[in-house]
């Protein structure tokens, strides 16, 4: 057992460092995602790549470009907390090719950054007015609400905050029914020069430890949203 502590919460990072790698909960967590897919391979990114981090993904080790796939997450948020959530993502990149060269370090690849087909984004955004009874199911077998995020690089002012509650999708901040067509039409929306995100989660606040999260409690989230995420990557249809 390698839980998430309590006191990474309330800094908001996991500190890695003094923890030998095979008993890292990225490491465990990794392998309880490759049991799940019948021992496929996962890899494991990680932002910032050095020192404390707030976010961790595990996508397919087959995937080049591990920003292009729809991918397991958490991530430590004390904008929203102090609270670690956990889910799935799929991130869009930049549509304009000068505005990803602009962007890229002189090491990167502009496929790093550069939005193609090989990313899961437009297959995620187009089925988000279908995917409501999978996010609903799932919300029930792990007996919590759900936070919906699509997010842009240009502010959380022009960015959208969705939680499903009761089964009905509500806009953060109001308490109006929202459908998911209307999700769906914000995320849709062209910005060419903006990398954006769509992240699904369920939010594990201070309350949820006594005093560790163990990645049980993590896994149930990812294998409830699973049906999700492999219809985005592609591997089911909905």
């Amino acid at each position: 057992m390698s839980p998430i502590e309590k006191d990474w919460l309330l800094h908001g990072c996991m500190y890695l460092s003094d923890l030998e790698v095979e008993s890292r909960p990225t490491m465990k967590i990794r392998d309880l995602i490759s049991s799940m897919y019948g021992d496929e391979e996962f890899s494991v990114w990680s932002w910032p790549q050095r020192g404390y981090r707030d976010t961790v993904w595990w996508y397919e080790k087959s995937v080049g470009v591990p920003c292009s796939a729809a991918s397991y997450f958490i991530k430590f948020d004390q904008q929203r907390g102090p609270a670690l959530y956990a889910g799935i993502l799929v991130e869009k990149a930049y549509e304009d090719e000068k505005k990803a060269r602009q962007a890229a370090k002189k090491s990167q690849p502009i496929e790093y950054l550069l939005l193609d087909n090989q990313w899961d984004w437009k297959r995620a955004v187009y089925s988000l007015d279908k995917i409501e009874p999978l996010v609903i199911a799932a919300a029930k077998t792990i007996k919590s609400d759900l936070y919906i995020w699509v997010e842009f690089d240009d502010g959380r002012e022009k960015s959208r905050y969705y939680i499903l509650k009761n089964n009905h999708l509500y806009q953060r901040g109001g308490f109006k029914v929202v459908g998911w067509e209307e999700l769906k039409k914000f995320a849709l929306k062209p910005r060419p020069q903006q990398w954006g995100s769509i992240f699904i989660a369920r939010a594990f606040t201070l309350d949820s430890c006594s005093p560790t999260i163990a990645e049980g409690k993590l896994m149930d989230v990812f294998e409830a949203l699973r049906p999700v995420r492999d219809h985005w990557r592609g591997l089911a249809e909905i």
